[in-house]
């Protein structure tokens, strides 16, 4: 798979500049800008088309109206399999409408709203409203725990919070006012859109002109907040402009899209992927976003298929354990996918099982991506596992010990040379420090950024991400990646799906303990396809893969992104 644009070639340039200023031509500037990039302070952090201004509901919406007004920009399935189709046209006015809402409720610019609502319309109304009049938004997976999102809203200290009471299928409701009394701060505004007094105010404020409020270009536009090991959460800070160029980019250039597009995003608009390619990037594009609410209805299986039948979906952006759940049902309910495009994974490696299943019923080839809440959009990309970076980016492959180029095959740390590149993170919610000590090392006149990523490149030049850093099991001081045992029994007969733990051992430290997903029923069954499972772990692996215990179950805990729960497994 070819990533990178034909009219860029190698240069001596780290931030590809020339690249880059053609590429920002796809967007409108009110103010054009004066330099492509500029580090800070010689530090890692950069800023993005410097000196100009634009604004990216603009650039998402106004834009498009002249001659697409009437052309569907979101598709919404929801949680009960109603679906409904907002023209960009309607989404325009219900920004405005919103817009007004939020500004008379006191939000300024630079102020932080909260949005915690379901995959509906209204989320993508409100990123907008927000980007409209230069607010920051806080987008929050609409499952998140109430604990989560108490820490959000005290670390953003917003200005207003806007959720839905409305059940909308769910089991379990959280009492904003009662996580508002655990964050310790007071936002001046609580919006529920479900209220008839809120929707009502919408209404009244329907079709009058709101203008976009022009930025500078590297003016905050959102926070995105990241799961990670300390309680602090990490609040992912990034551009408008950057953010707008790259988006636009990746879509002209790797996911090679035309102007009749149905883009369908699995993922919540409160994770990186749904964020950027299930609101911003087809809405930059002018192009149509499905968006699908979680519910029992809406899980992988034959539901996705025949959305995509019913809808012309032509492209699919979902993570490898959603495929795992579809291949576990055996079938697509027999719909049509000719209209299929392309299937992109991304979050964590595929199987070949579970990739060979999907392009057999999809028809088409799975398209991997590597990327992080970061990076704001794919780094690297390819096929079968076998990834090149996007866009010209320099990456090697570090001994965590050393800090020395690791040989081909030898898996060490995966970090990428100099910058992000637009639509990268611009630094840490209030924490330059945290943001540069955390990230990124000056190391051979450079700065390095430190994806805590295993790979290993392959003698072809491609490479192989095998998983976070953590996820390596220590025996008696052979590092084995959990990733590797997994990708070995996934392709097993019998095995839907697999995770890999270390567990410990009085003599080796640790040993690999396995806990396996599988349709047998029978313990004869399930003696057999444990012995299976040895044998194909040291023969595949090594003896030090052995594993010390072996545990059949009906599912495996995620989080709320689809990560495993390996640490609750241990």
């Amino acid at each position: 798979m070819k990533t990178l644009p034909a009219e860029q070639t190698a240069t001596d340039d780290p931030f590809q500049q020339d690249f880059w200023r053609r590429q920002a031509a796809l967007l409108d500037w009110h103010t054009p800008f004066t330099q492509v990039a500029v580090p800070v302070d010689q530090g890692p952090r950069c800023r993005w088309f410097v000196g100009g201004e634009t604004n990216i509901c603009h650039n998402a919406l106004d834009r498009h109206l002249p001659h697409n007004a009437d052309k569907t920009a979101l598709i919404h399935c929801d949680y009960a399999g109603n679906e409904s189709r907002v023209s960009y046209q309607q989404l325009f006015d219900d920004v405005q409408a919103m817009a007004w809402l939020l500004a008379e409720h006191g939000v300024q610019v630079g102020d932080r709203v909260v949005i915690f609502l379901p995959m509906i319309p209204q989320v993508a109304v409100s990123m907008l409203a927000c980007a409209r009049l230069g607010a920051i938004h806080v987008t929050i997976y609409a499952a998140a725990a109430a604990e989560v999102l108490a820490r959000r809203i005290s670390d953003s200290a917003p200005t207003a919070v806007i959720y839905c009471a409305d059940p909308r299928g769910r089991d379990e409701m959280l009492s904003i006012k009662d996580v508002r009394r655990r964050a310790g701060v007071r936002p001046a505004a609580l919006i529920d859109i479900a209220d008839a007094d809120i929707q009502r105010e919408l209404h009244a404020w329907r079709g009058r002109p709101l203008p976009c409020r022009w930025l500078a270009a590297d003016a905050p536009t959102h926070i995105l907040y990241t799961s990670g090991t300390t309680g602090k959460p990490k609040g992912i800070v990034r551009d408008g402009a950057g953010y707008s160029v790259a988006l636009l980019s990746s879509l002209k250039h790797l996911f090679r899209l035309r102007d009749d597009e149905i883009f369908f995003t699995s993922a919540d608009a409160g994770w990186v992927t749904g964020h950027s390619y299930g609101v911003y990037g087809p809405l930059l594009a002018g192009i149509t976003t499905v968006m699908l609410e979680s519910s029992a209805l809406n899980k992988p299986g034959p539901r996705w298929w025949h959305l995509i039948e019913r809808l012309g979906i032509t492209r699919m952006l979902t993570i490898p354990g959603a495929m795992r759940l579809a291949r576990q049902r055996e079938e697509n309910g027999g719909a049509d996918l000719s209209r299929l495009r392309a299937v992109y994974l991304a979050g964590e490696p595929l199987d070949r099982a579970t990739r060979e299943w999907v392009e057999r019923y999809t028809g088409v080839t799975v398209q991997d991506h590597y990327w992080q809440t970061e990076s704001g959009w794919p780094m690297l990309a390819g096929e079968n596992g076998e990834l090149s970076p996007v866009f010209s980016r320099r990456v090697r492959v570090l001994n965590v010990l050393t800090g020395e180029p690791c040989a081909d095959e030898t898996p060490g740390m995966l970090v990428v040379d100099n910058t992000l590149g637009p639509g990268g993170m611009t630094t840490l919610w209030q924490d330059d420090v945290d943001h540069d000590q955390r990230y990124w090392r000056w190391d051979h006149e450079r700065w390095c950024y430190f994806t805590h990523d295993y790979a290993v490149r392959r003698q072809d030049g491609t490479l192989r991400v095998l998983g976070r850093l953590e996820d390596v099991i220590n025996v008696g001081g052979i590092r084995l990646s959990t990733a590797e045992v997994e990708q070995a029994i996934l392709g097993m007969t019998d095995v839907a799906e697999v995770a890999a733990v270390g567990v410990a051992h009085p003599l080796l430290g640790q040993m690999v303990g396995l806990y396996a997903v599988t349709p047998l029923k029978t313990r004869r069954e399930k003696q057999r396809l444990k012995r299976l499972i040895i044998r194909r772990l040291v023969e595949q692996c090594g003896r030090h893969a052995l594993p010390r215990h072996i545990y059949f179950v009906a599912s495996l805990p995620r989080t709320f992104s689809g990560k495993l729960l390996r640490r609750m497994l241990a």
